[in-house]
């Protein structure tokens, strides 16, 4: 009896030390940027620097296009910098909009680093804002790709863009979590629950997804849930047989998106 409690004393202390980790290091795990130089020079495109905060600053890439019809705020995943990312901006390009590409904190060029969901919407919001002083709302289109589309849906839940296109997205972290624990974390320790399933219930604006069926970051399973939680509010467009990472390079999302924004 005594050796089953000590086992099960062991257990729940290894369990605690594993939830206090989890806590502690889930930025580490979730974000994962590089940093470029202050010196390191964009080709042939218009940087702009947008103060969050006091004496932080997020480097962000503006690309114009000629008699443009609006701008599209795009928001990358997880991963690189603006310079990675560029990549897949371009193939949101050629539509009539501007582009403007933000890097979060830590990432490429931008001050400071994350420590928290609100922090984290706080810079989207003041990006936004900032967007909104060269255009109207009804000419912003918010795109969102993984990472990203936890942050543009809480644009598009918090303020009135034209439309929401959310590429590769997930229900929550709270869902993705069951994905990669093998074991039950109370919601509690999710710093960054980034919850899209929350944030499209405030939405007004017409709402895309586009999701690869062999994406095995994040399920295809979660747009088919978004969907059919939302009905008619929400239009997912199947990628199919596309992985996570392909999704943005996909010749129908390109076609597709181009159909959106005419």
């Amino acid at each position: 009896m005594k050796t089953l409690k000590g086992v099960a004393k062991l257990i729940f202390v290894l369990y605690g030390i594993f939830c206090i980790g989890l806590w502690f290091g889930q930025d580490r795990l979730l974000f994962s940027p590089s940093k470029l130089s202050e010196d390191y020079v964009f080709s042939k495109k218009h940087e702009v620097e947008i103060e969050v905060a006091e004496d932080i600053f997020l480097n962000a890439l503006w690309m114009r296009e000629d008699n443009s019809k609006g701008v599209i705020l795009y928001l990358h995943g997880n991963r690189g910098s603006n310079k990675r990312c560029q990549r897949q901006a371009m193939n949101m390009a050629n539509n009539g909009y501007d582009i403007l590409m933000v890097d979060y904190r830590g990432y490429g060029k931008s001050d400071g680093e994350m420590y928290s969901q609100e922090q984290v919407y706080a810079d989207v919001q003041k990006v936004y804002d900032y967007i909104k002083e060269s255009y109207r709302e009804d000419q912003i289109i918010l795109a969102g790709y993984s990472l990203g589309s936890g942050m543009a849906s809480y644009l598009a839940a918090n303020n009135n863009p034209k439309q929401l296109v959310m590429i590769a997205p997930y229900l929550s972290f709270y869902e993705l979590k069951k994905r990669y624990i093998p074991i039950y974390i109370p919601n509690f320790f999710v710093k960054y629950p980034l919850d899209n399933s929350s944030h499209l219930k405030e939405v007004n604006c017409p709402v895309t997804l586009f999701h690869g069926t062999k994406d095995r970051v994040i399920p295809y399973e979660h747009s088919e849930r978004l969907a059919a939680m939302f009905g008619d509010k929400v239009k997912l467009i199947t990628l199919e047989k596309e992985s996570h990472r392909g999704a943005i390079f996909n010749g129908l999302f390109r076609r597709k998106f181009g159909e959106l924004v005419r």
